[in-house]
């Protein structure tokens, strides 16, 4: 008997023949199926493909995952960590003070150095004095309980910087100039400055209140790209008060 026909034989089985020891079984000689893959830990059923509620949306894992972040962080608490988002802010964007300056050290053209001072300049303080809010809202999600934390942040954010650019321009850029003519330079950049410093955060905080609102409206994770169009109103009117002082220039400022 071929062993192929041997092998598919009933002559071998043990429970029909006892008195086969089982190494003398020639069933055992044959290949072991291949063992089945198991899951390597991939959770399927928690995919947006087979659950459209897990990550795009009405899910209730997110409700929850918020409503565990928010007890990390008392709703008294959360106004004062605000506070100190918005003079984080403030104090990060300072550096973007000395674009101007670094502009005309490198020798930029003046198509150059118009760009830096009404699209560059402005673009990066406002994006600047918004970080500690972004962070905030990314990394401290659930010490934002009310949606004016963004304007509070954000008037913080650009009243701290403020302070600090005209600190400097008074101590700095402006040193050489007469008392009179530094003591009126001064008072125009404390209150129209400052306000329009002020203003520009509020424009941008507007887009990162529309972001976490939507977040929660629609129950998933924000989209930071969604506050552009404000972050991007909030460079136009800062880089178009920049364009009326460089063409202007009332008082040597720029």
């Amino acid at each position: 008997m071929k062993k192929q026909d041997k092998l598919f034989s009933v002559e071998d089985e043990v429970a029909l023949h006892p008195e086969l020891n089982r190494e003398q079984s020639h069933v055992e000689d044959l290949p072991a199926p291949p063992e089945k893959e198991t899951d390597s830990g991939t959770c399927y059923y928690s995919s947006a493909a087979f659950e459209p509620g897990v990550g795009n949306g009405n899910s209730p894992e997110y409700r929850e995952l918020i409503r565990m972040e928010q007890e990390r962080y008392p709703a008294s608490v959360a106004p004062f960590l605000s506070i100190l988002a918005g003079i984080a802010g403030g104090l990060f964007a300072v550096p973007a003070v000395f674009l101007d300056t670094l502009s005309s050290s490198l020798g930029f053209g003046l198509v150059l150095g118009a760009a830096v001072l009404v699209v560059l300049g402005p673009f990066t303080e406002e994006t600047l004095k918004q970080s500690g809010a972004v962070f905030q809202l990314e990394k401290m999600r659930g010490s934002i309980r009310y949606d004016w934390q963004f304007f509070l942040s954000g008037a913080l954010g650009g009243l701290v910087f403020s302070i600090l650019e005209n600190l400097i321009y008074q101590h700095i850029y402006l040193r050489k100039l007469q008392p009179e003519e530094l003591a009126s330079v001064m008072a125009f950049r404390w209150t129209i400055c400052t306000a329009l410093h002020i203003l520009c955060t509020v424009i941008s905080s507007m887009g990162l209140r529309r972001v976490w609102r939507e977040s929660l409206a629609k129950e998933r994770p924000f989209r930071l790209s969604d506050a552009f169009p404000w972050f991007a109103a909030a460079t136009v009117v800062h880089g178009l008060y920049n364009l009326s002082m460089l063409l202007l220039d009332p008082f040597g400022t720029k």
